[in-house]
């Protein structure tokens, strides 16, 4: 027998359709709450519920998964005050005269490498690609 599994979708709705977003939510979490009490579920390390018998995906952590609240709103602060430097970079984008931007690739490494760069703090990325330059004896960018 398959189960059904509960499901919040919101994206039918518009800005002024808060109550309709809430209904949905607490019938959601209603549902959710009953099938983790039930048993036969685990949670997974990024938080989603884990049908035991077929290894399906259920769903997210009702927490996770909640519409904010008007106090989540209100503990919000602006990118600039909590991440200066990111937002630093947003705002100065790239311009004229500007290095051409590095092109994204999927590349799988060994974890053991990726520790050992990411043990170094941030930019390990670009320290990887410097070590990419120079094992293929190519010139270092500015």
């Amino acid at each position: 027998m398959t189960r059904t599994w509960p499901s919040f979708v919101t994206k039918d709705l518009g800005p002024d359709d808060d109550d309709e977003m809430w209904r949905r939510w607490e019938a959601y979490n209603r549902d959710m709450q009953a099938i983790i009490a039930a048993g036969g579920v685990h949670q997974d390390e990024d938080g989603w519920w884990v049908d035991d018998a077929t290894g399906e995906l259920i769903g997210p952590d009702p927490q996770i998964e909640r519409p904010l609240t008007d106090e989540d709103l209100a503990r919000m602060r602006p990118l600039a005050e909590v991440l200066p430097d990111l937002a630093e970079k947003l705002r100065r984008g790239r311009g004229p005269g500007k290095k051409p931007a590095k092109e994204t690739v999927t590349l799988r490494l060994d974890p053991d490498v990726i520790a050992a760069f990411k043990a170094d703090g941030p930019g390990w990325q670009s320290r990887i690609n410097a070590e990419l330059r120079k094992a293929k004896k190519l010139s270092q960018r500015a």
